[in-house]
């Protein structure tokens, strides 16, 4: 089998010795590497790095990009699908004639020119999906990484048509082939460029559309019909046909130009070299390309310019490939998956986390989660940790300590197997030493010198209250960041009128008298907010006791370590009554936060600068292609968008920081609000049903209902989460 894969791969390496169609697979015979070096510039991690999800190790990224005299899976079209215009996004053609005073007719019309371009974003939306679905084969029926099926040590991929190899290889095979049609839409297409100017508009001098990437209708997440995108009218792809009346033309343009139409040797801008800058952040101004070969790449910076979109376009198609993962398998199997993908020793690297869950126990929390919610979610991401029983032989088990915190901080169940694991005298009474908790924490998970801690660390705190030593917290939370743990804010919102205290006391310790008194309703302090981001997790307001579980879900969305980020950090799923924390890119990259919105609900978005400047925010749905709203943050740093969903829909929120009116980099909130519009159709109890009981939960369709003062209030679960019961309470959790 080996020998007939290396001959069909000797075989299509000379096919694609003629004249090339489209950005270069290989060095030499007129190519220059360019998808390589492009996909590497795009999601290789920088030269000793270790991969959190956003970058390729050196062995993944020889997978995908390729490597000297091995074909990545980003070159495979390159192998099997050399002529075929759904594999490189060609034969889009049309030119209005009429509007730019052109003699006579042009061969094709628009509609046949913009299906030819839907027909290529259906051809790679399943290319995408194939690398989807063969990523579930990293994984056994126990979540465990499967060794035989990642490992790439001293064994390349080998990318053949129909055949299965590792499921490794074949899931990064199917991501591949996407990226190169996506990549090759730059080059082939006038998105990006500019016509010569010191020519007239023809079909050797086309107009240019100098628009930015990446390009909003190239998501390739869901199917492709026509009705759901919006292309614009001047879009054009060179036309290519290889198979010309008189024999064979390697360079399509024969037959092309015999019909009148405007070709792909006029367009395109496929080579040239590409500067490589591996994980390197490139500085904004500095070239990455020089010495174009092409006519329409020489033209002003064209060939720039379709390099600089195709890097954009990878990383945006990487981070889409992740979320479409986490809707897919739910937050624990993506983690494992995008890690698995990433790392070059998954079976070590993306297993054996240690967690530490540190939970308040203060007396306001009598008030603010009298039902102990905190405790069933933490036992709810307990719940989702691989125990010693479970782990296979390849991995390593996970381990948990469990610490409680009020005016002094005691380990509940000292680190272990999360199957143990005990939550046993956790109460509400004292006061809120949050930084003794999380000191207590790193202090559990660094204690055995030989278990590996950077990386594979995670620390959850779960608090209604904000220590009075800011300092200290901050302290020892940065001291998490060095020594590579990772930590996720949990902040249940004090409510607006306080009860009083009990005041037992639990501890001498001369900081209790500076602990009871009622902390203020103000936000938590900035210093905060950036210590907890700068560890790499989530900062989070939690607005109700039942939203503690959606925090769960959050924090497994985002990544409990540093080993398991499935999205951005600043970005990713939001969940209804939660406000995340971010940071406004200095590069002004927008952050990317999702929803999936089923049909009728009523949703708030309400974005908030902290400490950044002037925000732009968008909701765009993602299915139609389609901005839906756009707004700037007002004066007061503050913006809304409402929006009823007219049905099931994808929904994203695009922030980004301008430079207008001072520091485009700084903090700032994002947060869903989902409101009932009147009875929930999904929900047979009405809401204006009577209640007797006071906090009284139960299930109900999309989510749950709490009794409040004689009537029901309804809640609706997060994206992709049910309503479930425990021993404690309900909670919204993946299925």
């Amino acid at each position: 089998m080996l020998a007939q894969r290396l001959a069909f791969v000797a075989i299509c390496l000379f096919l694609v010795l003629p004249p090339v169609q489209c950005f270069g697979t290989v060095n030499g015979i007129g190519q220059m590497a360019e998808h390589e070096r492009m996909t590497r510039d795009a999601l290789a991690c920088a030269p000793g790095a270790k991969s959190t999800g956003d970058c390729f190790e050196p062995l993944s990224i020889d997978a995908l990009a390729g490597k000297s005299k091995a074909t990545g899976a980003v070159g495979a079209p390159d192998l099997d699908e050399t002529f075929s215009s759904l594999a490189h996004c060609d034969d889009a053609d049309y030119l209005d004639y009429s509007k730019y005073s052109i003699p006579g007719t042009y061969p094709r019309t628009r509609a046949q020119a913009t299906q030819a371009m839907l027909d290529c974003l259906a051809h790679l939306s399943g290319r995408f999906s194939d690398g989807l679905t063969d990523a579930k084969a990293l994984l056994d029926s126990k979540d465990n990484i499967i060794k035989k099926e990642v490992n790439l040590d001293g064994n390349d991929c080998t990318f053949v048509p129909s055949a299965k190899g590792r499921a490794k290889c074949d899931a990064i095979e199917g991501f591949g082939r996407a990226l190169h049609g996506v990549q090759d839409f730059y080059s082939h297409s006038n998105w990006a460029d500019e016509s010569d100017p010191a020519l007239s508009t023809s079909i050797t001098n086309p107009p240019g559309l100098r628009l930015p990437a990446p390009a909003g209708f190239l998501d390739l997440r869901s199917a492709m019909t026509p009705a759901g995108f919006s292309i614009p009218p001047e879009l054009i792809t060179g036309c290519f046909i290889y198979k010309a009346s008189d024999g064979t033309d390697f360079s399509g343009s024969k037959e092309c130009e015999k019909q009148g139409r405007l070709t792909h040797k006029t367009l395109n801008k496929d080579t040239g070299t590409i500067n490589v800058f591996p994980g390197v952040p490139i500085p904004p101004g500095s070239p990455i390309t020089r010495s174009p070969t092409t006519p329409r790449g020489k033209i002003g910076n064209n060939f720039e310019l379709a390099v600089e979109g195709a890097i954009l376009e990878t990383r945006r198609q990487w981070t889409d490939f992740r979320a479409k993962l986490l809707s897919l398998y739910g937050p624990k199997q993506a983690s494992l998956i995008v890690c698995a993908l990433t790392r070059d020793q998954p079976w070590k690297d993306c297993t054996g986390r240690k967690m530490a869950l540190v939970i308040d126990s203060s007396g306001s929390n009598q008030e603010t989660d009298p039902s102990n919610l905190r405790i069933s979610a933490a036992q709810e991401f307990d719940a989702t940790l691989v125990t010693e029983a479970s782990v296979a032989p390849d991995n390593f088990p996970d381990k948990v300590t469990v610490i409680d915190f009020d005016t002094s901080a005691r380990v509940i169940y000292p680190l272990g197997d999360p199957a143990s694991a005990s939550f046993d005298g956790i109460d509400s009474d004292g006061g809120t030493f949050i930084a003794g908790g999380v000191a207590l924490a790193i202090q559990e998970l660094t204690k055995d010198a030989t278990d590996p801690t950077e990386d594979h660390a995670g620390i959850i705190v779960f608090t209604d209250g904000q220590d009075s030593d800011i300092s200290a917290l901050v302290a020892t939370i940065d001291d998490a960041t060095n020594k590579g743990i990772r930590l996720s804010f949990g902040f249940l919102s004090p409510p607006a009128n306080p009860v009083t205290r009990r005041t037992r006391r639990r501890s001498t310790d001369r900081r209790a008298r500076a602990l009871y008194p009622r902390q203020s309703n103000a936000g938590p302090p900035h210093e905060l907010l950036a210590a907890v981001l700068r560890t790499g997790g989530v900062f989070a307001t939690i607005d109700s006791a039942e939203a503690q579980h959606s925090f769960i879900n959050l924090v497994l969305a985002r990544g409990p370590t540093n080993i398991d980020s499935i999205s951005p950090n600043d970005g990713g799923p939001l969940f209804p009554d939660i406000a995340v924390v971010a940071l406004a890119s200095v590069a002004q990259v927008p952050d990317i936060f999702t929803y999936h919105a089923k049909a009728g609900q009523n949703l708030t978005f309400k974005t908030e600068a902290i400490t950044s400047g002037p925000l732009n925010v968008t909701l765009y749905d993602v299915r139609g292609s389609k901005d839906l709203n756009s707004v700037a943050t007002n004066a007061q740093g503050a913006s809304n968008i409402v929006y009823k969903a007219p049905s099931d829909v994808d929904l994203e929120l695009i922030v980004t920081a301008t430079a207008k009116g001072g520091n485009s980099t700084g903090l700032y909130s994002v947060q869903l609000q989902l409101t009932s519009s009147g009875s929930n159709s999904t929900c047979s109890i009405a809401t204006s049903s009577p209640c007797q009981t006071i906090g009284e939960m139960k299930c109900c369709g999309t989510g749950f209902i709490t009794c409040d003062h004689g009537g029901y209030v309804f809640r609706d679960c997060g994206p992709g989460t049910v309503c479930k019961g425990s021993s404690i309470g309900l909670y919204c959790g993946y299925p």
